[in-house]
């Protein structure tokens, strides 16, 4: 099991973050960016070019990133979404767009305010996918009967009596591997979940 205290952007700030963390972030946030960009009107052929450019901002300006309150690191990737949007019409499609920046303005306007609907929506969506993920990264730190007592009791939301019946363990045992697990993802998610 990894015993490591820091979190994933933790680990990107040190001195020399490994290569494979740079890769772990890659294969959590770039899903997700394309998803939040193939939502968004006119945008169609470009989300993928899009998707890499919001990447290289995060990677370049990751390490001068300073958590300010809870749910700073996604509302900071979001705007960083939004800067990267506005900068690629606004260089490659200034003509062909115009009636698409006019829309995008009042877009962009909704994502900047942490209190819009879509800006909720963009913040849920991303909690709901960085917990997956992570749950799949930290899932091969424990036993399967672990995780098995977890995945039924936390997530699937069965009482501990049941699943401790069904796994032929105690209910303190199956409430124990809910404790590590968590406490495991916590670790690793460091700011990237409140």
């Amino acid at each position: 099991m990894n015993t490591t205290s820091l979190g994933l952007l933790d680990r990107l700030k040190s001195a020399k973050p490994d290569a494979a963390e740079w890769q772990r972030l890659q294969d959590i946030y770039l899903p997700l960016i394309r998803h939040w960009l193939s939502r968004l009107p006119g945008l169609h052929d470009e989300v993928d070019d899009l998707s890499q450019e919001v990447l290289v901002v995060l990677f370049r300006e990751l390490p001068s990133f300073e958590r300010r309150r809870d749910g700073s690191f996604r509302a900071w990737l979001r705007q960083v979404a939004v800067n990267r949007i506005r900068a690629y019409c606004k260089t490659k499609h200034k003509q062909s767009l115009g009636g698409f920046l006019r829309q995008a303005d009042s877009v962009f306007s909704q994502l900047e305010d942490p209190t819009s609907d879509l800006a909720r929506q963009w913040d849920q969506d991303h909690d709901r996918h960085v917990f997956q993920k992570l749950l799949a990264v930290v899932r091969p730190d424990f036993e399967p009967t672990t995780w098995e007592a977890f995945t039924r009791f936390a997530l699937d939301g069965r009482p501990a009596e049941r699943v401790a019946e069904e796994l032929g363990m105690t209910p303190s045992a199956v409430m124990q591997c809910k404790f590590r697990i968590l406490k495991r993802l916590r670790e690793e998610a460091g700011e990237l979940l409140d």
